[in-house]
């Protein structure tokens, strides 16, 4: 079954109907009073988490576009930009120079 797919209104839906408010969310977890106000426009981590931790939802399925889920941390050499550290070339620069 696929899971449902959240945007901003169904977030403040949902709130609304378990008789919260966003106002009231954000206060309730220690926040500015419109953090979680500016979580559903624009990243911010802390309403972000203030809302998935009321509505018992993880960040990653609230917002997947803002936390991508990742099967893996490494990264693979196919998609590094091959930048290195400078050091790494060192012996190469110092050739040129002299």
């Amino acid at each position: 079954m696929r899971q449902k797919r959240w945007d901003k209104h169904d977030i403040k839906a949902e709130v609304t109907r378990r008789r919260g408010t966003l106002t009231s969310v954000a206060t309730s977890a220690g926040l500015e009073p419109s953090a979680c106000r500016v979580a559903l426009c624009r990243r911010n981590l802390k309403g972000e988490q203030a809302l998935a931790a009321f509505l018992g939802v993880d960040l990653a399925v609230l917002w997947p576009e803002r936390y991508p889920v990742t099967t893996s941390k490494a990264k693979s050499s196919a998609s590094s930009s091959g930048a290195t550290s400078q050091i790494a070339r060192r012996d190469a620069d110092m050739g040129a120079a002299a």
